[in-house]
């Protein structure tokens, strides 16, 4: 018997096979991982977002702002593996639905979250930098849950109805601070501002409207054109029920009062010639 080794016959073709179908599979993931990583690079980068008409004013605003240093994954991709994952679950599909549907709302990056903003914004401030808002941001932020956004509305991308970026005082009183959900006194966030002495006298309601062009209202009351409207729209409490019958008796103990909303003796007459 023959100590040489065996020796296997190879059947002709299988390397060749075995080969193509390696490169095969390996093209296939390559294109499948081209066909993802696509969307998530070009969902994040600046341009992506010119083919979209109505982004052009939004797009140059963030390039004169702070932020434009920033680039887009800094606020709108939260921190971590997961964070990242979930945008790339979303940019994906909103990447080919762009192309072959055209640019829509529904495909724009989402707002950033609290914890993007916490990347960089890593103070809380519990003061304005102008020193004249009190802004416990630690509260707000931590107790809270406030997403900073919800204050900071389109803070890079648009400029508010006053010409800047910053919180507009409407957005607070409308969010949060309506008197019921958070306190809505001048004094708990205004530093510099008191409620004048003429205010909290017994008949400031019959007499303010002959003191508007004495006193400046507007460095308080500017923040809504609608603040007069708040009252002088609306009927007072007791113009209801047999109002007409009674109503006399009140205009007695009032006195002039009754002329500031009803324009003078004139709107008496009107029924009492």
């Amino acid at each position: 018997m023959s100590d040489e080794p065996l020796q296997v016959e190879e059947t002709p073709g299988t390397k060749p096979k075995t080969t193509r179908r390696t490169i095969l599979v390996a093209g296939v993931l390559l294109v499948l991982v081209f066909l993802m990583v696509l969307p998530v690079f070009s969902t994040l980068q600046p341009a992506y977002y010119e083919r979209y008409p109505g982004l052009h004013v939004r797009m140059d605003n963030w390039r004169a702002s702070t932020h434009a240093r920033i680039a887009c994954v800094g606020c709108h991709v939260n921190p971590g593996a997961a964070g990242f994952l979930t945008f790339a679950a979303r940019s994906i599909p909103a990447f080919y639905s762009q192309l072959l549907q055209g640019p829509k709302d529904t495909n724009l990056l989402g707002v950033p979250d609290r914890r993007a903003c916490q990347k960089c914004h890593t103070a809380y401030r519990q003061v304005s930098a102008q020193g004249d808002l009190l802004i416990p941001h630690r509260a707000h932020v931590e107790v809270l849950k406030v997403n900073c956004v919800v204050c900071h509305k389109n803070l890079v991308h648009s400029a508010n109805s006053v010409g800047f970026n910053k919180p507009e005082m409407s957005a607070c009183l409308d969010s949060c601070h309506d008197g019921t959900k958070a306190t809505n006194l001048c004094v708990k966030c205004h530093t510099r501002k008191t409620t004048p002495e003429s205010h909290s006298q017994p008949n400031w309601l019959q007499i303010h409207s002959t003191q508007v062009n004495s006193v400046d209202c507007g460095a308080c009351h500017a923040w809504t054109p609608d603040f007069c409207n708040e009252c002088h729209v609306k009927r007072p409490a007791s113009h209801k029920g047999n109002w007409k019958k009674e109503h006399q008796y009140e205009a007695k103990k009032r006195g002039d009062g009754c002329l500031v909303c009803h324009g003078g003796v004139k709107f008496c007459k009107k029924c009492h010639d």
